[in-house]
């Protein structure tokens, strides 16, 4: 079965990102179509304009292709309305071959690390659920994307948190949000790190500028005491 939430994402998405172009028209006419459930007659009016280049409409041929709308299931076909879309600057199209990648339940197979590299390309572009997966998979330390974190966070680091600095002496920093939870590191004053979660008294870091820390947790996300913690000067 395919994915309700991978469904009910791309319907709102594509509801919503009808251009303002000379086709926009013919758009609005398509998306009242799919409003009402006549997949027929809205694939009718974007087939050609998809073929003409279009890229809201290739994304929205690509729904209909991923979820079965009008036309037989077919997730390759989606994925390759979608990379057209894509490789014109649909954001939304970008967003869901990382969602097909991420999931990889049909023709289609999981791959990780493409799925990154499109909710990147999404995030560079502003789709703000391309931040909150990429966001979790780092809160998790998903093994897909530890790899890739020390760099992710270089480059966007003020999309998944605020920059904090060190005010003790020396900080403990843990696997968990206890005192129980291991201690794996410590951190000295003023070291800047970026805080993507709290619970309690608790924050969820990844360390900023990690020379000198050990290998095992420069591409972790840790736990540190948050009223040890203040706000950075800078990030630098």
């Amino acid at each position: 079965m395919r994915n309700n939430f991978l469904i009910t994402t791309l319907l709102i998405s594509s509801l919503a990102t009808a251009s303002i172009n000379v086709a926009a028209s013919e758009l609005e006419d398509a998306v009242s179509a799919m409003r009402i459930g006549d997949f027929a007659e809205a694939y009718c009016i974007m087939r050609p304009l998809a073929e003409r280049g279009d890229a809201d409409a290739q994304y929205n041929i690509g729904w209909m292709y991923m979820n079965g709308y009008g036309l037989r299931v077919n997730d390759t076909l989606a994925l390759e309305w979608w990379n057209k879309a894509s490789r014109q600057g649909n954001v939304d199209a970008s967003f869901s071959i990382g969602m097909l990648y991420s999931l990889g339940d049909g023709e289609v197979r999981k791959n990780s690390q493409k799925a990154i590299d499109y909710y990147l390309l999404a995030l560079n572009d502003g789709h703000e659920d391309a931040v909150i997966i990429l966001q979790s998979m780092m809160m998790r330390n998903d093994p897909e994307i530890r790899v890739r974190m020390p760099s992710i966070i270089d480059q966007y680091g003020s999309l998944f948190g605020q920059v904090r600095q060190v005010k003790a002496r020396t900080l403990n920093v843990r696997n968990g949000p206890s005192v129980e939870s291991k201690i794996v590191t410590q951190l000295m004053s003023g070291q800047n790190v970026l805080e993507m979660d709290k619970q309690g008294k608790w924050s969820q870091v990844a360390i900023l500028h990690n020379d000198g820390i050990d290998e095992s947790i420069r591409d972790r996300a840790v736990w540190v005491y948050n009223p040890l913690l203040e706000s950075a000067t800078s990030s630098d």
